[in-house]
This record gives C-alpha cells, sequence and structure tokens, in this order.
C-alpha cells in the first residue's frame, strides 16, 4: 500500500458517512479514476489479508468503510499501513526522508547512492535534492558538495539540533521510513529513562514545567545525546551564555546531565550542560512560596511591553480587557522565557495550535495583534507556535470580561392585560434571569414615557413603530420554544440573519482561475477597492496579516483578513478557484476574505461562530464549489 492509498484509507476511517470519488479526488490531488484504482487495490488488500473489513461502493453517494471485526482491522493497520512501507513513494516523502538522513548523518553521502536507496533516478534525486535545499536553509544550514566524496550537511551545531527538534515535532502526517517516530533518536527505553530522570532533578528544586515543556527538554536532551554518541557538539559559549554558569538552571542541568551520564555511559562535555541550562531558562516558573508578588520578578521592558501588548489588543478589539491584571501576569510569567527561546534560536511546540485557530478565532486574532508588539520591543520574529500560546491568556481574559459584562437591560411591551404580562415577565426572569434585566412592563401607548437610553432591548407581543430604534424582537405572549430562540438570537448580537448581515451577492466570485494566495488576494482586493468597500491599503495589510500566520484552515478552505481594518463596514467576500492550491501547506479552493469595521462595537464571536460553523461543514463546502452562480450560492449559505 502506497502512501496516497495510506492517505484514502485514514480518509474512510474517519468518516461516518460516504465519501465520494470526487471529494477524495480533490482532497489528495489525483483524478477520480486514480482514485477508483486505489479503492479497488485497497479492497482487495483488506480481503487478502483478512483485515475485518471492507470497502463499500453506494451508489450515488460514494465509498463508505465497513468495518466488520475491530480486533483484526487494527491489527491489519499496525502490520500493514504503519510498517509495510519502508521506502517513501511520493515527493513529499522523499524530500522529508532525505532532510532527516542529511541532520542525522556526520559522513558524506553519495547521490548515487541515495537514488539507489530510494528506487528513483539520479535526475529526480536531484530535484529533490532542491526543496531539501530550501528547508534546511530555513535553519542556516547547508549541503557541501566534495568530489568523490558526495555530499554533506554543514553549518552550526546548535542549528542542527533546532532543525531536528522541528522536524520530529512539526510533522504531521504519518511517513514510515527508517527512523521510526518514537525511536529515530533513542531508543524508547532510553527516552524513558531520560524523562524519568529529568523529572526526578525537577521536583528535588521545585521547577515546575509544563508537560508539553517537560517533553521539549526531553528531545532536546535526547538529540544531545545522539549527537555526542556522534561526536557532534555545540559551539562554545558566548559571554552572554556565560552568565548561565551562576544561575541555578545550570546547577539543576549539572544534576540531570550528571545521572544520564551514570545510567547511560555518555560522557557530557561542559558545554552541553550550558545547552541544557538554555532550555531550562526558556521554560521554567520556579515556585514561589506562597506562589504571589510574581511583578517583583519580572524585569521592568518585559511589564512595558506586556502593557502595550494588552493595550494595542484593546485599542483594535474592543474587549474590554486592559485593566485584568490577571491577563498582565499571565502574559509577562510566559513572555520572559518566550524571549530567552527566541534569543537563542530555541523552538517551541504547540500541540494545540490548529485547535486553536479554528476554535478560538477572535482570541487568535488578538494573539497575532499582541505578538506585533514582541516584535516590534524585542526586534525578533513570532511564530504561530507562540502566537497559538499568547492567544490562550487572550481567551481566558476576554472570557473573565463576559461574566462582568453588566445585563441587557429589557422593557416588555404586552397589550392583552396585567397578568398576561406578569406571567411574561416572571418567565423571562426565570429563562434568561443572568443575561437580562427586567426593567418592568408596559402597554404600547405608554412605552414614550421610558428614556430609550436606559433601554438595550424591547420584547413585545405586538408590532413597534418604525420610529423605535431600540433593538426589539415580536413574540407571543405564551413564549414558546421558538420565541425562546429568538430571545438568545438578540441575546448574542445575532438580530439579522449572519448570511445577509455581512454577504452582499456582488461579493461572490465563482470559479477563478488563480494559482497562487497572492494573487487571490490582489484579486479580491482590487475588486473591494473598485466597488468602494475599502480603501487601497487593503491588499498589503492582509499579505502583512498572512505573513504573521497563514489564514488556511483545512478542509479547503482559507479565511484571509487584514492587520487593520479598512473601512467601517464588517462583511465577507466569498470567492471559489477552478482548482485547489497550495496555501501554507493546505490545499485552499473556497476563500473567505473577512473585514471587520473600523468602529467593532458589536460582538465578534457569533460573527466568527457562523463563518467557522460553514466552513466546518464539508458537504456544504463541495455544494458551493460546484455552484456556478451567486444566487444559488447565497440560497445554500441561508438554507444553512
Amino acid at each position: 500500500m502506497n502512501t496516497r492509498q495510506e492517505h484514502i484509507l485514514k480518509e474512510l476511517i474517519g468518516k461516518q458517512s460516504p465519501v465520494t470519488g470526487e471529494q477524495l479526488a480533490k482532497l489528495i490531488q489525483v483524478t477520480s479514476r486514480t482514485i477508483r484504482n486505489d479503492i479497488k487495490e485497497i479492497d482487495k488488500l483488506l480481503e487478502i489479508k483478512n483485515a475485518g473489513a471492507t470497502i463499500t461502493s453506494i451508489r450515488g453517494q460514494g465509498y463508505q468503510l465497513d468495518v466488520t471485526d475491530e480486533v483484526k482491522f487494527k491489527h491489519f493497520i499496525r502490520e500493514v499501513v504503519e510498517v509495510d512501507e519502508t521506502v517513501p513513494i511520493e515527493p513529499e516523502d522523499r524530500v522529508h526522508y532525505l532532510v532527516k538522513t542529511f541532520l542525522l548523518s556526520s559522513t558524506y553521502l553519495k547521490i548515487e547512492d541515495l537514488a539507489d536507496e530510494l528506487f528513483v533516478s539520479r535526475s529526480t534525486l536531484q530535484n529533490d535534492l532542491k526543496d531539501v535545499k530550501v528547508i534546511l536553509n530555513k535553519y542556516q544550514l547547508q549541503l557541501s558538495k566534495r568530489p568523490n566524496y558526495g555530499l554533506i550537511l554543514t553549518g552550526k551545531e546548535k542549528q542542527k539540533r533546532y532543525a531536528i527538534s522541528e522536524i520530529l515535532f512539526r510533522r504531521t502526517t504519518v511517513i514510515v521510513d527508517k527512523f521510526n517516530q518514537e525511536e529515530w533518536l533513542l531508543p524508547n527505553e532510553q527516552m524513558d529513562l531520560i524523562h524519568q530522570i529529568v523529572l526526578q532533578q525537577l521536583k528535588v528544586v521545585q521547577l515546575n514545567l509544563s508537560d508539553i515543556a517537560l517533553n521539549n527538554l526531553v528531545v532536546h536532551i535526547a538529540i544531545a545525546c545522539r549527537r555526542i554518541k556522534s561526536q557532534q557538539y555545540v559551539e562554545l559559549v558566548n559571554q552572554d551564555e556565560n552568565d548561565i554558569l551562576k544561575k541555578k538552571e545550570y546547577d539543576v542541568a549539572r544534576s540531570i546531565i550528571h545521572e544520564i551520564e551514570l545510567s547511560l555511559g555518555i560522557s557530557f562535555p561542559t558545554v552541553e550542560i550550558s545547552y541544557v541550562a538554555m532550555h531550562l531558562l526558556g521554560t521554567k516558573l520556579f515556585l514561589n512560596n506562597d506562589g504571589t508578588k510574581l511583578r517583583n520578578s519580572f524585569d521592568k521592558d518585559i511589564l512595558i511591553t506586556v502593557h502595550k501588548m494588552i493595550k494595542r489588543v484593546e485599542d483594535q478589539m474592543q474587549f474590554g480587557i486592559v485593566d485584568d491584571q490577571e491577563l498582565h501576569a499571565a502574559i509577562a510569567i510566559h513572555l520572559k522565557p518566550a524571549i530567552h527561546r527566541y534569543k537563542n534560536h530555541m523552538n517551541i511546540r504547540n500541540p494545540m495550535l490548529e485547535a486553536i485557530k479554528v476554535n478560538y478565532p477572535v482570541a487568535f486574532e488578538a494573539g497575532i495583534i499582541a505578538c506585533q508588539v514582541i516584535e516590534e520591543d524585542f526586534d525578533i520574529s513570532v511564530d504561530e507556535n507562540e502566537i497559538g500560546y499568547i492567544a490562550l491568556h487572550f481567551g481566558a481574559a476576554i472570557e473573565r470580561a463576559k461574566l462582568q459584562t453588566k445585563p441587557k437591560r429589557c422593557l416588555i411591551v404586552c397589550t392583552t392585560g396585567l397578568g398576561s404580562s406578569q406571567l411574561l415577565l416572571y418567565k423571562m426572569r426565570a429563562k434568561f434571569g443572568s443575561q437580562l434585566t427586567i426593567i418592568g412592563a408596559t402597554e404600547l401607548h405608554n412605552l414614550s414615557k421610558y428614556d430609550q437610553d436606559t433601554i438595550d432591548l424591547i420584547v413585545s407581543t405586538v408590532p413597534l413603530p418604525e420610529s423605535i430604534n431600540i433593538p426589539h424582537i415580536v413574540i407571543n405572549t405564551l413564549l414558546g420554544a421558538n420565541e425562546l430562540e429568538k430571545i438568545e438570537e438578540m441575546l448574542d448580537s445575532e438580530n439579522s440573519p449572519v448570511i445577509e448581515r455581512y454577504l452582499d451577492e456582488n461579493l461572490i466570485y465563482l470559479h477563478l482561475d488563480l494559482k497562487t494566495p497572492q494573487e487571490v488576494i490582489e484579486y479580491l482586493g482590487n475588486e473591494l477597492i473598485d466597488k468602494g468597500y475599502v480603501d487601497k491599503g487593503i491588499i498589503e495589510s492582509v499579505l502583512a496579516r498572512e505573513q504573521a500566520a497563514s489564514t488556511s484552515y483545512g478542509n479547503l478552505v482559507a479565511i484571509p483578513h487584514p492587520l487593520e481594518a479598512q473601512s467601517d463596514r464588517t462583511f465577507w467576500t466569498l470567492a471559489t478557484l477552478k482548482k485547489p492550491i497550495d496555501w501554507s501547506g493546505n490545499k485552499v479552493q473556497f476563500v473567505c476574505l473577512l473585514h471587520v469595521a473600523n468602529e467593532n462595537k458589536e460582538s465578534l464571536e457569533p460573527m466568527y461562530k457562523n463563518l467557522i460553523r460553514f466552513v466546518d461543514d464539508r458537504r456544504m463546502i463541495d455544494e458551493i464549489l460546484e455552484e456556478k452562480n451567486r444566487d444559488s450560492v447565497l440560497k445554500l449559505l441561508k438554507r444553512m
């Protein structure tokens, strides 16, 4: 089973309903005919291996995996899918294989030998090496050639280790090669031993690390063990790093390394101890006796940056969080070791990144805005992993702000008598107690006696005059389930349907023949400028936002948007493409360019919630991609 067929099988495993051949073809970027042939091959293999599963073709619906024996099928996955293929087939997998090969080799490698190992021609391998060089160059590493010897990786040892760690952590697809995911650094028992030693020594000195930071430290030590065995050492430390010798982290690192030396029989030079101490400095949080007085331990520069971060987010997004002291402390605690990591080129992994981007898009945008301040103040480039962690702190602050938000002031207008109006009043108080302050019930003719500035919402049993500018809703006196839903929508600031509110038909573009994200952004940006929706800076602002963090969310969808508002309107612009394009590693064929207004006094949460809900619906996306006129697209979206 080749990598493409594994991909198909994994897609079918993850779906509860049939998947069409066209959907699979778009996702994997092959023809429907190739999908049909691969499905036959997979189903044949399932039968030969007695895998306890078959692939059923359902007319008009697609393919579905039917598992009849879970035990047999899991055994098949372990024995066939995960270990059957030792040689990568697809170009992307060969490149990944070659990158790891060069990173872990301390000798020259000949092109002819690599070509034979991968069962490809010399010219194919040379094409793959072009991509390999691009990846290695990101880490300031190069492939140096020596006649009659071959190629060898050159560059600083610290950068090599950084690259090894990045590639180990960031690879998300399962590519099986001679470097097993768990054992390509060290055998599992040695990895477990390092983990135990690190944990034990940290407990002795009461040094508290998150699970992710602990795992990162273990991997970095494992990398050091592997490199030391090959007699590859980090360079001599500079003057700044010499200061590490005076810090508590150095003593902790020395204890950890001493135990590992005894257990694994490896001798660590002094410079390697400093290297481990640097990682402790980049992840540490020593526990105070009472957990208080954190502010005294922060540099003044850190506190100034934190204040500027929160203020900039508040200025642009208006969350009401500028005085949240818990937020100030949380970001300050995170920021000090984060800056140390960046200055010393030490990576950190965020396994929650994609979930944060999809489930907390507002907080993630706040993280991007805040991290611009870090880049300005400390002259460093902040990546998506760090943005994701900063976003979590803002997400918590946003939720705290919601708890402190005063309930909306509601007036009930009822014309059917005191009894029914009082019944309605008490029923609403019981249902919406903390969300609404019901200031009273009145007849329609007495409505003018109330000051409109003291009312946020009117719930009425009769239609109100057009002169009433206060948000209002007309309901049945009995307040049934439908009426309750209407009021809940009002409280979520959804007082008009999302599609009608944010999407104009003339901002829908179908089957565009564009090849890159920049082409898409420039095309849609120019359309918005020509139609007078935005200022001329829209394209540059969207591209700058894209550079900060990709807006491709998988599922063939990207949601680009500007860093700063370019008009006083909040709206969407939709576009479908003739063919999927590569958008920062994800295939994209559906684009929603989102613009949030300058004066954003409405809650963004409901809009984002609805936007994410429909772009996460793969069937909806596939239907939209097939449509050829705007009206049909609008009907599909409104149906949702």
